[in-house]
């Protein structure tokens, strides 16, 4: 199946051949992969068509339209050894814009997992990640005056999990490896390139049979590659947390975790950052057919612009779902966030977003949206502010 729209001079698409051969493939691959479905070990195939207009497709003060094609084929494989789980995972994402090719792109992610249960009580997890990927333009602290497309990353990813107890022990430890590697291949973004590394403990304490206490301990560092002294942006942090896990009913769960957090820069060009962090995820069920999500943080993040420290950004956000019927279900979403940039001319950026949306399930296994999307970032500097508009067109296979 293709869906094609078109609206004059705001397209959602005009299909080059290439496009729709691709999208040709991608359909037969939703109708083939149905037997292969039947059985959750061994392969498992998924894929998405999705059609998209942007009214600033790079967040610019003076917004330049533009519409695309995104084809996202997801292929998995996953077995059982024992009490062993064992996955490979490739998720691509292919796509075609209609007016300027630059911003073409092609990203994939390719990720091995491994879950292993030594015993009753010790078990670990292991994940290895590369991931070509796309940056939204205006998504950090820089303006998107000068690009002309978007800025592309490559991500490396090893994680490692060690669990001493279960979720059903009175106690439970669990201690966190995190190495990750950054490198910006265009748009002169090398400078960015960084290693980073986090040690992370948890001690899991239940006082309820479906609430724990936590108590969690994070260090880590950022290594940038870039050698000179000038702009060397490296960093130690420490977050240390305490907070309370909680699954009380089939209402409510979710987390809070409050405390400090501590950033101290290699350079003294930088400013170091010390003061409160906090994370809440809580979803809320108040009937069988909708769903509430709140989220909340304080955390620090790093800088996208020569010469300026990391800072400290706050995010809010709401998700709701609500089934008007069994096959079709309402979205929305509204996040605000804040980042206090401090530079040789400080600024507060404020970000607004909003997502409405319909999911309709047309088969059991294929799934058609609509959805809406309003982005705005408002600054005490006028180069950094924008205001976007974007509507999407999806069909997703829902295999699983």
């Amino acid at each position: 199946m293709i869906v094609v729209v078109k609206i004059k001079k705001a397209p959602f698409l005009v299909v080059n051949s290439k496009v729709i051969l691709v999208a040709m493939l991608t359909t037969s691959l939703f109708i083939g992969t149905h037997v292969n479905a039947e059985e959750r070990q061994g392969l498992l195939l998924n894929a998405a068509l999705a059609t998209q207009y942007d009214d600033n497709v790079l967040r610019k003060v003076e917004p330049i339209s533009d519409s695309s094609v995104q084809i996202s084929p997801e292929v998995q494989y996953l077995t059982h050894l024992g009490k062993h789980i064992f996955a490979v995972d490739y998720q691509g994402e292919y796509s075609a814009y209609t007016d300027n090719t630059k911003l073409n792109y092609d990203n994939h992610n390719l990720s091995l997992y491994a879950q292993l249960d030594h015993s009753l009580k010790i078990n670990s997890e292991f994940r290895l990640s590369y991931k070509d990927e796309i940056e939204e333009p205006g998504s950090n602290n820089s303006t998107s005056l000068l690009i002309t497309q978007f800025n592309q990353t490559q991500k490396k990813q090893a994680t490692a999990k060690f669990y001493y107890g279960t979720k059903e022990s009175i106690g439970q430890i669990v201690l966190g490896l995190d190495h990750r590697e950054y490198r910006y291949t265009n748009n002169l973004q090398s400078y960015r390139d960084v290693d980073r590394n986090r040690l992370t403990g948890t001690f899991f304490y239940r006082i309820a049979p479906k609430t724990r206490l936590l108590f969690q301990a994070t260090v880590g560092e950022y290594d940038y590659i870039v050698q000179s002294q000038f702009t060397d942006q490296s960093s130690k942090e420490a977050f240390y947390l305490a907070g309370v896990e909680w699954d009380i009913t089939a209402k409510t769960s979710g987390s809070f975790k409050l405390g400090y957090q501590g950033k101290d820069f290699k350079q003294d060009v930088y400013n170091d950052i010390t003061g409160l962090s906090y994370i809440l995820d809580m979803t809320w069920k108040p009937n069988t057919y909708s769903k509430i999500k709140i989220a909340a943080s304080r955390m620090t993040q790093e800088s996208s612009q020569l010469l300026t420290s990391a800072f400290v950004t706050n995010s809010y956000s709401v998700n709701a779902e609500h089934e008007i019927t069994p096959r079709t279900t309402l979205k929305a979403a509204y996040t605000y966030g804040s980042d206090d940039i401090v530079t040789i001319r400080s600024r507060t950026d404020k970000r607004h977003n909003l997502v409405l949306g319909i999911d309709h399930s047309l088969l059991t296994w294929l799934n058609i949206s609509l959805d809406y999307q309003f982005n705005d970032r408002s600054s005490d500097l006028a180069i950094y502010e924008y205001q976007a508009n974007i509507i999407s067109l999806s069909l997703t296979s829902k295999f699983n």
